[in-house]
């Protein structure tokens, strides 16, 4: 089927980039219901301060892969009797945040978390230990967060790059117990390994973080918000894109994988994946015509994409501290876990048998662990017996209980093994220059670039794809109207 019509613009990818992009574009306040009033005044597509009547709506659609929105925020049915989050879970600042002001405006709760909220520091005798325990008592504790709660001045331009474990090594020469947390905590949450992240970029995120620093967790998975981001949008799913023609000045046809669909529009928002822009890989490339320009392929492949894996436990029975959110562990076998619970879903579990059934109905309470960088790397090859063993005896030994009576689920999922990301998110990344900068601008005032990843202030957090989609919306609107925005 070839479609004659003609949208001002085609989103490419479904994800929060890319559905706040059609948003900024479709809707006169993006960042609330039904697109009436509101706030907009940070990052809410150019619409702020400007009369209702100077707003033009872009005739706007969406292409995504999958069979829902959401990109990597998607969830899992055959854990628990609540949906749970596969990829990105919590929020991360409450300060300037699209996001925050999203789900405030929705009318969907959030509760503040302290992170870590425990330690395990193995061997030390010490058991389980509450974060103000552990900075009061563990001068590595303390020391980790010093060193990067001040952070050096970011290095000038003419002074080499270095790692994060180079920098901990060499440069500030801390024992083996603080690298360990600080591979733990910081390399961890970063998505990868001290070996692999880069302290120009790390100093960068940084300096530029606005959002504060709570932590909150949402009153339902993360998978409704995406939803809520939807509303109202034309959206295709199980939209896989093979091919992106802008060579016609002026017109963009976007070609389905496996047939013979194609969209044609003014403009194009390429909110995809990093991995997608890598000309040399097959596995989930798309195909531009003619060729991106070299220097933003060559940001593709600099700016690096971290694996990261979940390994769930369920149980019907709590055995930990009823308030236990997260806890960083050391010399253990996987470095965090945290405990949520979400309402019940009313949508049907997704398992394979009524045995199954009968054991995600009788779950009570889920442990997550989160893993990344090398460690995730090892665990997507482990035999899966052999993980989930040594994951339940690190509880075993943390809970100082024998959990095994209590486990009724398990379920392992790396990133890296999702065809069309191939990584979980992008992070600071060694000698990567001005490669994020490169990578979302636009290209022949016809092809506009978000993501996470197009980030300048290295922000991989949900947010900050959405601002991200802010900005390319922006940019789509001034180069089809002139000016950032429209006039009737």
């Amino acid at each position: 089927m070839v479609r004659d019509d003609i949208y001002d613009v085609v989103v490419l990818g479904g994800g929060f980039a890319g559905l706040h992009a059609a948003r900024c574009l479709t809707m006169r306040a993006p960042e609330t219901p039904g697109g009436g009033g509101g706030d907009d005044a940070v990052d809410g597509g150019g619409t702020t301060g400007v009369d209702a009547g100077a707003f033009r709506r872009m005739r706007t659609v969406v292409l995504e892969a999958r069979d829902e929105v959401g990109g990597r925020v998607r969830v899992a049915r055959d854990v628990a009797p609540w949906d749970v989050n596969l990829g990105p879970e919590f929020l991360h600042g409450d300060e300037a945040s699209a996001l925050k002001r999203f789900v405030d405006n929705h009318g969907f709760g959030t509760t503040e978390k302290e992170w870590p909220d425990r330690y395990y520091l193995g061997g030390d005798g010490r058991g389980i230990m509450r974060a103000d325990e552990a900075e009061a008592t563990s001068s590595d504790v303390r020391r980790v967060h010093e060193l990067f709660d001040e952070l050096p001045g970011a290095p000038g331009e003419e002074d080499a790059d270095e790692t994060a474990l180079r920098w901990l090594t060499n440069t500030v020469q801390a024992p083996e117990r603080v690298i360990k947390l600080a591979e733990n905590i910081y390399a961890n949450d970063f998505c990868s390994s001290l070996r692999n992240l880069g302290m120009r970029e790390l100093i960068e995120e940084k300096k530029n973080w606005i959002y504060g620093e709570k932590y909150l967790v949402l009153d339902r998975p993360l998978r409704e918000v995406a939803l809520a981001l939807a509303d109202g949008l034309d959206v295709r799913t199980n939209w896989e894109i093979e091919s992106v023609d802008y060579s016609t000045p002026g017109v963009v046809r976007v070609t389905r994988r496996g047939g013979k669909e194609i969209i044609t529009a003014k403009q194009c928002i390429v909110a995809l994946p990093i991995t997608a822009l890598r000309p040399n890989n097959a596995k989930n490339r798309v195909r531009f015509i003619p060729q991106l320009p070299a220097a933003k392929t060559r940001a593709a492949e600099t700016i690096q994409i971290g694996n990261a894996a979940k390994l769930f436990v369920g149980f019907r029975k709590i055995v930990w501290p009823e308030d236990v959110f997260d806890v960083v562990c050391t010399n253990c076998f996987l470095p965090e876990f945290w405990i949520t619970k979400y309402p019940k879903s009313p949508l049907a579990r997704e398992v394979a048998s009524s045995e199954e059934a009968k054991l995600v109905a009788e779950t009570v309470g889920l442990v997550t662990f989160f893993i990344a960088g090398d460690l995730a790397d090892e665990l997507d090859k482990m035999n899966r017996d052999v993980m989930f063993q040594r994951a339940i005896d690190q509880l075993d030994t943390i809970f100082n209980v024998s959990c095994k009576e209590h486990i009724t689920t398990l379920k392992y999922v790396g990133w890296s093994q999702e065809r069309l990301v191939q990584g979980a998110y992008t992070h600071p990344t060694v000698n990567a220059g001005n490669s994020r900068m490169l990578l979302g601008a636009p290209v022949a005032n016809t092809l506009f670039f978000a993501g996470e990843a197009t980030h300048t202030g290295v922000n991989p957090c949900l947010q900050g794809a959405m601002e991200t989609g802010a900005r390319a919306a922006t940019q789509a609107r001034a180069a089809a109207f002139g000016v950032g925005q429209s006039k009737l």
